[in-house]
């Protein structure tokens, strides 16, 4: 497992999510919400094995994060890292299981360090997770399903060499969409996702202290475009006088397929 460090989202959506991390010569999943069979299939599209992954660290317990973990983990025994509130619907889990608090500090043997810490999402729980590599200080934050972006979100991931950054809405287009008023609320009032505009806006924060690669994740399915995250993003940089490819690199993570990601 030589080679460089790098992030691969495998699924980013409200369907499923998963994204591979490769960091000082270990694999590790952050989520495994979509099935074992397509999670198999993505890894190995990805060029890595089942058998490869060295631990599953889980954001919080909502089915498109933790939909594949039970299969997962009577097929490959990987070991499952999680907070006590994420666990608890999780019976009959064939890997060793470690229950972590929310701003836990996880050194792996042989591996990386993967730091935990509590967003404000609606589920008790819930958190987010730097992965660093003791050997170069490479890191590598994944911030998804935020509620809103906290200073103390901002302190944790700040010089991150790459964040994967949730972008889940366009404010129209879930205004006016086919969401039901209370789910509308859900989502934008705090506890749920942040919008287009508030993932650009912690952008400008984190270019301003040293990460210049994202990757836009979490991207709604009926409230968002790819190409709207996108413009979104980059239209409120350049009102900063920040420009894309000199100050910073963009991709977009996709719903159903692996993405490029980054190669440290």
């Amino acid at each position: 497992m030589t080679g460089p460090d790098r992030i691969v989202p495998l699924y980013s959506s409200s369907s499923g999510n998963s994204t591979l991390i490769k960091c000082n010569g270990a694999y590790i999943l952050i989520d495994c919400g979509v099935s074992c069979k397509m999670t198999t299939q993505a890894l190995i599209k990805s060029g890595v094995y089942p058998d490869d992954i060295s631990a599953i660290f889980l954001t919080h317990r909502h089915t498109d994060h933790i939909n594949g973990v039970k299969v997962f983990s009577k097929k490959y025994h990987t070991p499952i890292y999680a907070t006590s509130a994420t666990l608890a619907p999780l019976d009959e889990l064939y890997s060793p299981v470690t229950a972590i608090d929310e701003n836990d500090i996880v050194k792996l043997e042989n591996g990386p360090e993967v730091r935990a810490f509590p967003t404000p999402h609606d589920v008790p729980g819930s958190v987010c997770y730097r992965v660093i590599n003791p050997e170069n200080g490479n890191s590598i934050s994944v911030m998804t399903d935020l509620g809103r972006v906290t200073d103390g979100m901002k302190g944790f991931a700040r010089k991150s060499d790459v964040i994967l950054l949730e972008s889940n809405y366009d404010p129209y287009m879930l205004e006016h969409g086919p969401y039901p008023y209370p789910l509308k609320k859900r989502i934008s009032g705090g506890h749920g996702h942040i919008s287009n505009p508030e993932c650009a806006e912690a952008a400008e924060f984190f270019i301003a202290n040293g990460t210049k690669r994202f990757i836009l994740g979490h991207l709604s399915p009926h409230n968002n475009t790819e190409e709207i995250a996108a413009e979104t993003f980059i239209s409120y940089l350049a009102d900063k006088g920040l420009v894309r490819d000199t100050d910073y690199e963009l991709c977009i993570a996709k719903k159903s397929e692996p993405t490029e990601g980054y190669v440290l």
